[in-house]
């Protein structure tokens, strides 16, 4: 029986956990495939069982209550706490098995993430990924949340329960193809590289915090020609020629390795000082693969200093 109330108690977490995330019963009941009746039900039981109301009932979803976000902290480091224990009992039974969750940016997914994760996969075959495409505020949040174990962002924001493992500098630059009609300017003014066509990301990114950063500071305007979500259309805005993306360098290393795009510095102090950001919850230990990976990732990310 105490294994029974046990797995019960499992379940409910995960019930409970899926509605706080989702803010929603029914989204919850199709992400877990349970009908959502039972999830209703087991939620409106485990808030008599703790003499709280966890959730205020909106016309359009489930909102975390006071009460309800302690609790939800409860259930982030129980769910934790058992996804390592079975990945250590794992690592007691000489398996190399398990599963690595990432959040990062869409900038370091194809020149950096996607071969790490390639060459990892080499020595450790059957260790699988879950990979996740955030904004930088994202990423942190994924980290906070737990449903990510390692994330990778631009200028992610400072909080106290993240951990930064690695911060290497990569500064915004004026991104731009070699045969465009600026591309002989050896550095450009913030003032000067936003007089022309200009392409940049929307105020998800880290990179456009620092940007309207920096126009603040300095009074610049900000029209871009082009907004988007979209690392690729940026490159893209770049490679025809109809002007200059601002983007950190390792967004566009490939297309600058190539000689497909060039990258000036842009005369700002802010600008200079974007970093790549690899990062966990601190004071948390990582599932065994995660915690490989991500010494793996340490030792990549020196080589880019």
């Amino acid at each position: 029986m105490p294994k029974a109330r046990d797995a019960q108690h499992l379940t409910v977490l995960r019930y409970f956990h899926e509605v706080a995330r989702t803010g929603s019963i029914r989204e919850a009941g199709e992400n877990l495939n349970v009908a959502s009746s039972a999830i209703s039900r087991q939620i409106s039981k485990l808030e008599s069982e703790v003499d709280e109301v966890l959730f205020e009932r909106l016309p359009r979803g489930m909102k975390l209550t006071a009460a309800g976000e302690i609790y939800s902290a409860y259930v982030v480091d129980s769910l934790l706490a058992l996804r390592r224990l079975g990945s250590e009992i794992q690592q007691l039974r000489n398996m190399k098995r398990g599963t690595v969750r990432i959040a990062a940016i869409e900038g370091m997914i194809g020149s950096f993430l996607s071969p790490l994760v390639s060459n990892f996969r080499q020595t450790f075959p059957e260790v699988n990924f879950q990979l996740l495409v955030a904004s930088a505020a994202d990423v942190t949040t994924q980290l906070l949340a737990g449903t990510a174990d390692i994330g990778l962002a631009f200028n992610a924001p400072a909080l106290d329960k993240i951990e930064y493992r690695m911060r290497i500098n990569d500064p915004v630059m004026a991104i731009m193809a070699p045969d465009y009609e600026l591309s002989s300017v050896e550095q450009f003014d913030l003032q000067r590289v936003l007089k022309g066509p200009v392409a940049i990301p929307i105020t998800t990114f880290g990179i456009r915090n620092l940007l309207d950063q920096a126009c603040r500071e300095t009074k610049v305007p900000l029209v871009p020609a082009l907004e988007t979500n979209s690392i690729e259309a940026l490159r893209a805005f770049a490679k025809n020629g109809d002007g200059i993306s601002l983007l950190h360098t390792y967004a566009v290393k490939k297309e600058l390795d190539s000689g497909e795009l060039i990258a000036r510095p842009i005369h700002s102090k802010t600008l200079t000082g974007g970093t790549i950001d690899l990062c966990i919850l601190s004071e948390r230990l990582l599932p065994v693969a995660a915690k490989e990976f991500l010494t793996f990732a340490e030792e990549k990310l020196t080589t880019v200093r």
